[in-house]
């Protein structure tokens, strides 16, 4: 330790050194390399290096410990596909159980899929999971490392009592109709509708069946008219579907729902950003929905890059950003860890190519660069850290925002050479 300390002091007296034999000839010049200082000085007192040897060890996490009291969400941050996420997913979901008793995994998944994946890490049936997969191949989440993330959740399930188990939740929107309709087929009871309803019923029945395969627009746009009917007929004779559907209606209602949430996020002439903006509030509004409806209990999820994020960004307001909202429960209780990346791999989606991956900031890769390893965690937020007066960098435009870094995220993971995750094969 103390020689580790040693060799910190070192480098920034070599660093300030350097900066002041320098002739600087501009007060930019300078106060860029004053703040490239403080920024690398910060860093390298403030990280911790992440290992994956031992399932219960989470002394490489103990960074974070003083920054969980009060806090009820926990999101990672990353992006799909790279090899590293899916270790990293599990660590964190097992150090957020230990050390904060999280109740549900929160998942960027629309909820008919969370319905089969409960499912299955109930019953341990992997015919349940083979099946909900299928229906992904051509996207990120057809992938070996995902996969195999749910099969180690059931495992570590069994350790604990039925009460504490974690739970899946999902709060997309139903990216692909066949998973909706396969959910609202599984939740009808055996028992005979009710006349009221019974033949919408039936024909959603029968679209399951005969669009089992439905990837072309022309039967999208079948299951969606059919969902239109359906989400009017449910606001006509909701006392009817309460009581032949129980505790189910609430998921068979919303999964309905977010089929035309579907159609309206995709199907009009959306910019990317009204796109994100259409999807996230949907996202946002789905959750409040579900939560309200669970018993109390705190959350940690690991989604795409930008949902964390706890501000408006420029013209996009991300879902993290509802979560730390004025009057939100979950205002001050959030914490976000972003993922950055050095030389990895990413598997594309569609061809599912690898190509590489660089997302690092300079002043971070600098002092990363100097401690080593696979994967370091840095915390921003300590008292005194520069991230709180160092504007956020808008992701998609690159411009400098009024909001600080810390406004956004709190920790960052660097990862270094990681390989990309691997495609699933036909036997899924």
């Amino acid at each position: 330790m103390k020689k580790t300390r040693y060799l910190i002091y070192l480098l920034i007296l070599i660093v300030s050194i350097t900066c002041s034999s320098r002739a600087i000839s501009s007060n930019a010049v300078e106060s860029s390399v004053d703040v490239d200082n403080l920024v690398n000085e910060y860093l390298l007192t403030n990280y911790s290096r992440i290992f994956f040897q031992g399932a219960d060890d989470f002394t490489d996490l103990s960074i974070m410990d003083s920054d969980l009291a009060g806090k009820e969400m926990f999101l990672t941050a990353e992006h799909h596909a790279i090899k590293a996420n899916a270790q990293l997913r599990i660590k964190f979901l097992r150090y957020f159980k230990e050390k904060a008793n999280i109740k549900y995994y929160l998942a960027e998944y629309p909820y008919s899929m969370t319905h089969f994946i409960n499912k299955y890490l109930e019953t341990g049936d992997t015919k349940i999971l083979k099946e909900i997969y299928r229906p992904l191949k051509g996207t990120y989440g057809w992938n070996k490392d995902d996969y195999d993330f749910w099969t180690e959740l059931y495992e570590y399930n069994q350790e604990f009592a039925e009460e504490e188990k974690i739970q899946v939740i999902g709060i997309d929107i139903e990216h692909q109709l066949i998973e909706a309709y396969r959910f609202l087929v599984d939740v009808l009871p055996e028992q005979e509708a009710p006349e009221a309803i019974k033949d919408i019923l039936a024909r959603i029945v029968l679209a399951f069946d005969n669009y089992k395969a439905a990837h072309s627009p022309q039967e999208w746009r079948i299951l969606t008219k059919l969902a239109g009917e359906l989400h009017k007929d449910i606001a006509e004779k909701e006392g009817i579907y309460q009581d032949y559907l129980g505790d189910r209606f609430l998921g068979f209602r919303l999964v309905n729902q977010n089929m035309l949430y579907r159609a309206e996020a995709y199907e009009g002439m959306h910019s990317d950003e009204e796109f994100n903006n259409i999807r996230d509030w949907m996202m946002y509004c789905n959750f409040q929905i579900i939560h309200d409806s669970l018993p109390k209990g705190k959350y940690y999820g690991q989604w795409g890059l930008n949902h964390t994020f706890q501000s408006k960004e420029k013209d996009i307001k991300w879902l993290a950003s509802y979560l730390n909202d004025v009057g939100s429960f979950f205002r001050n209780k959030t914490i976000s860890i972003v993922y950055l990346y050095d030389d990895c791999g990413q598997m594309q989606s569609g061809n599912y190519a690898v190509e590489e991956i660089n997302t690092m900031i300079p002043q971070i890769k600098k002092a990363n660069d100097f401690v080593g390893g696979y994967v370091t965690i840095y915390r921003l937020n300590e008292e005194g850290s520069p991230f709180f007066e160092i504007p956020m960098q808008c992701t998609y435009t690159t411009e400098m925002l009024e909001k600080k870094v810390t406004d956004f995220y709190q920790y960052i993971v660097c990862i270094k050479s990681s390989e990309a995750t691997e495609p699933l094969n036909d036997t899924y």
